[in-house]
């Protein structure tokens, strides 16, 4: 369907009272976002999101407004907190067995569409006589997650997409850092922020991360995904791809007749047919980071040929899709969730030959495949280019193909029941402690039978990413006796979050801190010798140890 028909079948929705989120009248809801009152020309300002919102604060005794971060440049990033009553501690929608949703906006603020989409739900929601959803879930909207690449906003940047002509920011941070590549490092203030103020604080049973797409050419003008790491609860994840969002995209199209397809692109340009692939699995990504932690996680990519009008409202419809399955399955998420913490537990108080931490990863397509209301394409080779130059045709054509999105073990070593860092940094010991993990120190020695890991070459990357030279390494892994003086740092497996642990822990894991630099002193050969061993020893079995918690 064409956008200017589709976003005037949604306006006549809106007209006729059937969203749920119905009256007062679409065109009187007042304040109104920059995009609502531009039509749709310009989007908003760091000023102009906190006016919003304090004009919802002046509306409604339902939202509370807290900070997320305090951004490089100096500017408050807002987290909005709606409940019926609004909580002021984290412990009353646990008490109360509620789920808590947090939606998050603007990571890339180049992609403004999430911003004024969950400004638009925050309203509705709090201008409704009986607020829906909020018997159900307590719901959590940082708008503007980039405050400092929002305020840099330029008719040039984003040139591919059409609209907003008054121009949108860029993806980088004030850091110049791309926040959906921070989760793991944690470097910027907005992820220690996300982590410190609603995941750990919250705890969230999921986020919806909202984004804008970069690629194909197709009908469809929502695309999503679930975390794709494979070393996440696998129930949560078939959950998530197999029911939660195939639900969500019913939802969103038989309520709101906006239509959504999986996120990704053709695997290969010049025969569309070999199939449809998703993006990569590492956890510097938001989404997979947060199935690392045993919760629900949403990539939302709205479509970025489509106009900006019908970008915001697709994204819009996305959101009240998700918060309405939500709602109706809050119980059961939420008892999904904390069977996998149960999980994780149960394995690092005994872990089996059967427990394995993947290393590397392979990619097959589901079983079922993906309908991608496309068009037929010309293919234009560029003399030396790695890839053509791909130009849409007006005629429409329907792909049914393969959806390669199910990534599994390639590379694994066994999951240990804890790891030991003899002589921990301040920086190491800090970033477990950003990340929420239980971290112990021994406070008598211990003799252990642990494995450590014989580092044989260790290489940084030729170019920078992130502002770092990332690391791989090779080595083998050799069973030894050792004791362990007493302030050795201990981190157990026998926690929820046991497989964060392990992917900044094990020395060849593909987004550790290892990849990320922290432990470059400890590995540099001094006067021209070989790099050294890996300085963390995995503790095989569970060991009585006498230890006290780090704070």
């Amino acid at each position: 369907m064409p956008p200017t028909k589709k976003i005037a079948l949604l306006l006549a929705v809106f007209g006729l009272g059937l969203f749920i989120l119905a009256a007062p009248s679409f065109a009187q809801k007042q304040p109104q976002t920059v995009a609502e009152a531009t039509e749709y020309k310009a989007t908003s300002r760091h000023a102009d999101v906190m006016n919003f919102v304090r004009e919802l604060q002046k509306q409604s005794p339902l939202i509370r407004v807290e900070t997320l971060c305090r951004s490089t440049e100096g500017r408050d990033v807002p987290l909005l907190i709606i409940g019926s009553p609004v909580p002021v501690s984290p412990l009353e929608p646990r008490n109360s067995k509620k789920a808590v949703i947090y939606i998050q906006a603007n990571i890339h603020a180049g992609e403004v569409e999430g911003k004024e989409a969950s400004l638009m739900v925050a309203r509705d929601i709090l201008q409704q006589a009986k607020p829906p959803y909020l018997d159900k879930l307590v719901i959590l909207i940082c708008p503007i997650f980039n405050a400092d690449g929002n305020e840099r906003i330029n008719p040039a940047n984003r040139r591919q997409q059409p609209g907003p002509e008054q121009g949108v920011g860029v993806r980088p941070n004030g850091q110049n850092l791309d926040l959906n590549r921070d989760s793991m490092k944690l470097e910027s203030p907005e992820l220690q922020g996300l982590l410190k103020n609603v995941l750990n604080r919250w705890d969230p049973l999921l986020l919806v991360d909202c984004h804008t797409t970069d690629g194909a050419y197709h009908e469809q003008t929502v695309t999503y995904s679930w975390p794709l790491n494979p070393n996440g609860d696998a129930a949560l994840i078939e959950c998530q791809r197999s029911k939660m969002l195939p639900a969500i995209n019913k939802i969103m199209k038989d309520k709101y007749n906006t239509l959504g397809l999986p996120y990704g692109g053709f695997r290969d340009a010049r025969a569309p047919e070999k199939g449809w692939e998703t993006f990569e699995p590492q956890p510097r990504y938001v989404t997979n980071y947060i199935g690392l932690r045993n919760r629900l996680a949403i990539l939302d990519e709205n479509y970025v040929h489509a106009d900006f009008k019908t970008r915001v409202l697709s994204n819009y419809a996305f959101l009240l899709a998700t918060l309405d399955y939500c709602a109706g399955h809050a119980d059961e998420l939420m008892k999904m969730a904390a069977d996998a913490d149960l999980r994780t537990i149960a394995r690092g108080t005994g872990p089996k030959a059967a427990d394995l931490f993947g290393l590397e990863y392979n990619i097959k397509a589901l079983p079922e495949p993906v309908t991608v209301l496309g068009y037929e394409m010309e293919v234009i080779e560029r003399e030396g280019a790695r890839f053509p130059q791909m130009k849409r045709t007006d005629k429409k054509k329907t792909y049914v193909v393969p959806y390669f999105a199910d990534f599994s073990f390639k590379r694994s070593v066994p999951f240990p029941a804890g790891y030991l860092i003899p002589a921990a940094s301040t920086e190491v010991i800090q970033k477990l402690l950003q990340h929420g993990l239980l971290v112990e120190k021994l406070i008598q020695p211990a003799t252990l039978e642990v494995e450590s890991f014989k580092t044989k070459e260790i290489k940084g990357a030729e170019r920078l990413y992130q502002g770092h030279r990332t690391n791989t390494i090779k080595g083998e892994y050799i069973k030894e006796q050792k004791e362990f003086a007493a302030g050795t740092v201990f981190v157990t497996t026998a926690q929820p979050l046991a497989n964060v642990a392990a992917y900044l822990l094990e020395p060849e894991s593909d987004d550790g801190l290892l990849v990320w630099n922290y432990f470059d002193r400890d590995l540099a050969g001094q006067f021209g010798g070989g790099p050294t061993g890996f300085p963390i020893y995995k503790l095989p079995k569970p060991a009585f140890l006498v230890k006290e918690t780090v704070r």
